[in-house]
């Protein structure tokens, strides 16, 4: 079906009010969404018209972004900036930290319904540690299979550590920390016991 000059007018400027809400770039945003600065342009102007996944992914991530920034949420590359800092910085117990506090945020966001959990289904960037990098995506995507598991972001699926890694709890212990690691954190391939994915 051919779209109208209105729907394609209309289309546009959801668009560029997308990227505007988002806060980012326009480069940034395109790289985020899944396409090219030039075709996210395109949409911006009425040149081209974006699918419909795109076109709602759009939507989403912006609303998500936009919400984050007035509640001041974290959000993935947000959080990934700031736990590359921290190992950059060799501390890597507030990387640690950041893990768990991004995780407590879209917890309550899940539970309220708040728009900002959407900014989470997506992200450009990747922290340099792949420990950090598969822990974050392992609880987040948990996070999200919690609470109707229908919209567990892709970039949470697929991190597992070839190498385990073993945080043991300074009190209990190695063999302890293994016992009481949660299967779901285990099956990829990290031992962090369930006492210090809630007391950290």
């Amino acid at each position: 079906m051919e779209v109208a000059d209105y729907e394609r007018a209309e289309i546009a400027q959801d668009m560029r009010s997308a990227v505007a809400d988002a806060g980012l770039t326009q480069a940034a945003f395109a790289r985020l969404i899944g396409t090219s600065r030039p075709r996210l342009s395109a949409y911006m102007s009425g040149r081209t018209i974006p699918s419909a996944a795109l076109y709602q992914r759009a939507l989403r991530i912006a609303r998500g972004l936009k919400s984050s920034r007035a509640h001041g949420w974290m959000t993935p590359d947000r959080t990934i900036d700031q736990i590359n800092a921290a190992l950059a910085d060799g501390d890597e117990d507030w990387a640690f930290k950041l893990v768990l506090q991004a995780r407590d945020q879209l917890a309550y966001q899940l539970r309220t319904d708040d728009p900002t959990g959407d900014a989470w289904l997506l992200r450009s960037r990747e922290i340099a540690d792949p420990r950090y990098d598969t822990l974050l995506a392992v609880l987040i995507g948990h996070e999200f299979e919690q609470h109707g598991g229908q919209r567990v972001p892709r970039w949470t699926e697929g991190p597992r550590l070839a190498e385990p890694w073993l945080q043991a709890n300074v009190r209990r212990g190695a063999d302890w920390t293994r016992k009481h690691t949660p299967e779901w954190l285990a099956a990829r391939g990290i031992f962090i016991s369930d006492h210090d994915l809630t007391t950290a």
